[in-house]
């Protein structure tokens, strides 16, 4: 979540993962959704994974990330 709370674990934040996913995104330009989700729970570990969607749609909202569905990649919009 974004508003902190004392049981709120700053690794597993909505803005910590969204800058993680906007690194790799930037390096690798677009990258299968499940490779993305693979990658953040390689670094971030199992309970990123709750917070994946929530910070996806996050950064959709921003208009920083696309979802292209016919391939089902994530894309970093410039």
């Amino acid at each position: 979540m974004i508003a902190p709370h004392k049981y709120l674990d700053l690794n597993l934040s909505v803005l910590n993962l969204g800058g993680l996913i906007l690194n790799v995104l930037k390096k690798e330009g677009a990258v299968k959704y499940d490779e993305l989700l693979n990658r953040v729970i390689l670094v971030r570990g199992v309970n990123a994974k709750e917070v994946f969607i929530q910070t996806l749609s996050f950064l959709y909202l921003l208009g920083k990330i696309e979802y292209r569905k016919d391939i089902d990649t994530i894309e970093f919009i410039k």
